[in-house]
């Protein structure tokens, strides 16, 4: 059984290898929509969803060649579908998913890929309400922790623990915060970011209403 299993994964790691070259291998991507014009994409979309007049599109399926307006870096949360909220279609979107929309080396390097080949210049941090893992950090710190989705999360409980207002509510804007300016500090990044050429936004998304408001940034 697990032969039967494992010879048809050969050619899908293959492809996966392929697609996730080094930057050297492969030729720079075109530029894509300006970051501007990507977020206002967004957030009509959002704008949609909520008023329920959602499109829906780009919805069949697709093989062309993929040219996201925007990463979107979102909790692995089942309430919180990127596309579905945003009101966007096949290819639109390039989602990244961990609990509590924090990034490990592997999540860094798919959005590099992103911003790399496809195009993409505009980054969402998408946090959000009722988030479990933001919750889980708010009732583990300060305790000293091997879980690297609680550490990466502790910053933005410290830095808002002991202010007024709900402090798991405070720690899931903090944390999109955060990590929008984590990212932006990344060497494949950073660059481009103050150039004005590539735009990281914290994010947050509201469960009961759908809707998608705009963090300041640190």
């Amino acid at each position: 059984m697990r032969t039967k299993l494992t010879r048809p994964l050969a050619p899908i790691v293959f492809l996966a290898i392929l697609a996730f070259a080094p930057v050297a291998r492969c030729a720079a991507a075109a530029p894509g929509l300006p970051p501007a014009t990507a977020l206002q994409q967004l957030l009509d979309g959002n704008a949609r969803y909520t008023t329920d007049k959602a499109a829906r599109p780009g919805s069949r399926p697709s093989a062309a060649a993929q040219h996201p307006a925007a990463v979107i870096l979102s909790c692995a949360d089942s309430r919180v579908p990127p596309e579905i909220l945003f009101d966007q279609g096949v290819g639109a979107l390039f989602v990244v998913r961990d609990a509590g929309n924090t990034f490990d080396r592997l999540a860094l390097e798919s959005i590099e890929y992103a911003v790399a080949h496809l195009g993409t210049r505009l980054i969402v941090v998408l946090g959000h309400d009722q988030c479990g893992a933001v919750k889980a950090a708010v009732d583990q710190y300060p305790k000293p922790t091997d879980s690297v989705m609680l550490k990466n999360i502790y910053p933005a409980v410290g830095k808002t623990h002991g202010k007024p207002g709900d402090p798991v509510s405070n720690a899931v804007s903090e944390n999109a915060i955060l990590t929008a300016a984590r990212l932006a500090h990344e060497p494949a990044f950073a660059a481009r970011v103050a150039d004005g050429d590539l735009k990281i936004v914290p994010a947050r998304y509201n469960l009961a209403t759908g809707a998608v408001t705009l963090l300041p940034p640190e």
